[in-house]
């Protein structure tokens, strides 16, 4: 069986110069954690739209209109779910009181991660934003591409 993540990670034939490629998204979150702890574990679990110990995703009935996993899920002109590869790293400062998140998402197509991020930040086309950012300031943003290997072995 193929990995569907390379589907939703790696440049295809779409764009013939760089087949093999990717865009790599980084960011950096600072997390509201006394703001976070004051909710209850079913409030949390609705600004996620997943269960929070078994990472179950909540029905739709259960979840908001600005839940993390609503807001960022999209699809393209033909009701296909466009979809990237995602990784999250928690990290601590404690001496300076910092709890966050490290972000990087991987997408065939960048115009994917900038619609998530615009849903995200400025609204949908309903003009709900992540709840989660509440809770979380972003503090950095970085794109990047990832050259194919072919590139890479073209350069002297």
């Amino acid at each position: 069986m193929e990995d569907e993540r390379i589907d939703y990670a790696v440049i295809g034939d779409e764009d013939p110069n760089f087949i093999g490629g990717s865009y790599a998204f980084v960011q950096k979150y600072i997390h509201n954690m006394t703001a976070w702890q004051n909710l209850t574990t079913e409030e949390q679990e609705k600004v996620i739209g997943r269960h929070k110990f078994n990472d179950v995703e909540l029905s739709d009935q259960q979840k908001l209109p600005s839940s993390h996993n609503v807001v960022t899920n999209i699809q393209d002109e033909n009701g296909n779910d466009l979809k990237i590869v995602r990784a999250n790293m928690p990290f601590s400062n404690p001496s300076k009181n910092e709890y966050g998140t490290y972000f990087i998402g991987y997408a065939r197509y960048f115009s994917t991660t900038e619609r998530m991020l615009k849903n995200m930040f400025s609204g949908t086309d309903n003009g709900v934003t992540d709840e989660l950012l509440k809770y979380s300031t972003a503090i950095t943003g970085t794109l990047f591409f990832i050259p194919p290997p072919s590139m890479l072995d073209d350069i002297e």
